[in-house]
């Protein structure tokens, strides 16, 4: 066997392995909702005022085009105080209860860890060494310093880079490091502050009745990370080294974590104020940064946005779930969307902007408007239609 058939034998293998390991293993997925989280709390510095976490805050939008109708909701893939407020009661819950269909971004089923995912197109790697910039570089030595700190055994990240020099790295081996690293007591701590997103809390608890839609296969995300640029992969590489250096540095000073009910607070803020810039005249700017989001960035919980992470993680992943969701909605008369919040708004990166999910369905014809209350929805998307009454009748009979 040659060494290409050989690379893409192990590549096809380990595909296999990380679908079974994302589906079987609940602290797995954990890990990989680090790499969703790069879109979901980086605009609190928009607006300065910070949201009390009792406060009910709006973060669904009603879609609509015909007789079809979606919820859309912004979620940060990990619970905090904001997601657990009333609106979870009186708009969420009952949106998912009555759609036809789920389509939730962190949803890992059959078709998005086929081991076909991993099966090479054109090749996506560059010579190693030209990888090796100097921010990449600085990034690996801020991994190795803090895994070393904490006397933990060291991968040969290098060289595990040079065998497979692809988006599977950054989005398997990173993450379950990470896993192995914290340890219980982590993803514990995690837990007793709101534990998994919306997402995770609504398909767990009806996962069996609702039908539910990825919004992206590991296929895809790997097709977004080789059609960018070198130095765009290199930057999102030395981000996602970053993340796991920063949270193995978090271990080193809290070992109990005592501090995640701290990050869990910051990142609803940070949610609530992504919730308010959409639809704002000026669109959100992400050059700034507000405290909390320099503590969640701080402590792991969110990534410095390169050039890179920005356009593999955001730009590229929110352009291509837009016909993914036309196609549902078209398909049912009620579908429930749910995605990372940063998807969501209008992005000022320099002297551009670049239009979000809301944007883009509005470009498609959609009516999008903001869900205040359950009465916003009480007479269009809650209210039962013909079949849903004649059914309810037959039933009483």
């Amino acid at each position: 066997m040659n060494a290409r058939a050989s690379l893409h034998r192990h590549d096809v293998d380990l595909g296999l392995l990380v679908g079974q390991q994302l589906i079987e293993s609940e602290t797995i997925m954990l890990s990989v909702i680090r790499s969703y989280t790069a879109g979901v709390a980086m605009m609190a510095m928009v607006i300065p005022t910070v949201a009390d976490a009792g406060t009910t805050v709006p973060r669904a939008w009603l879609v609509t085009k015909g007789a079809t109708q979606a919820v859309l909701v912004a979620e940060s893939h990990i619970g905090t105080p904001v997601e657990s407020d009333r609106y979870f009661d009186s708009v969420v819950k009952p949106s998912y209860a009555v759609a036809d269909v789920a389509v939730m971004e962190t949803y890992f089923g059959p078709s998005q860890t086929l081991n076909e995912t991993f099966e090479r197109g054109a090749p996506c790697f560059d010579d190693p060494k030209g990888l090796r910039t100097p921010r990449l570089r600085r990034a690996f030595d801020a991994l190795i310093s803090a895994t070393r700190d904490n006397r933990l055994d060291m991968p040969d990240w290098l060289k595990e880079w040079e065998i497979l020099p692809e988006f599977i790295f950054t989005s398997t081996l990173f993450d379950q490091f990470a896993v192995k690293s914290l340890g219980p007591s982590y993803f514990a701590a995690v837990e007793a502050q709101g534990g998994l997103g919306i997402s995770f809390r609504l398909h767990r608890k009806d996962a069996a009745a609702k039908k539910t839609i990825g919004l992206d296969t590991l296929k895809d995300r790997r097709a977004h990370f080789c059609s960018s640029s070198a130095s765009e992969r290199a930057d999102f590489v030395a981000d996602e080294a970053l993340v796991v250096a920063r949270l193995l540095q978090l271990k080193q000073a809290d070992p109990k974590y005592a501090s995640v009910g701290k990050l869990a607070a910051a990142m609803g803020q940070v949610l609530a104020e992504i919730a308010r810039c959409v639809d704002q005249a000026v669109p959100c700017a992400i050059e700034q940064a507000s405290p909390d989001l320099r503590l969640l960035q701080n402590s792991g919980w969110m990534p410095y946005f390169s050039p890179g992470t920005f356009e593999i993680s955001l730009k590229k992943r929110t352009r291509a779930w837009v016909p993914v969701i036309i196609k549902t909605v078209s398909e049912h008369r009620r579908s429930f969307v749910i995605v990372g919040a940063l998807h969501l708004p209008d992005l000022k990166v320099g002297d551009r902007v670049e239009p979000g999910l809301i944007s883009l369905l509005r470009q498609q014809g959609y009516s999008v408007t903001v869900i205040k209350d359950a009465r916003d929805i009480s007479m269009t998307f809650l209210s039962p239609s013909w079949f849903d009454r004649i059914r309810s009748a037959m039933n009483s009979l």
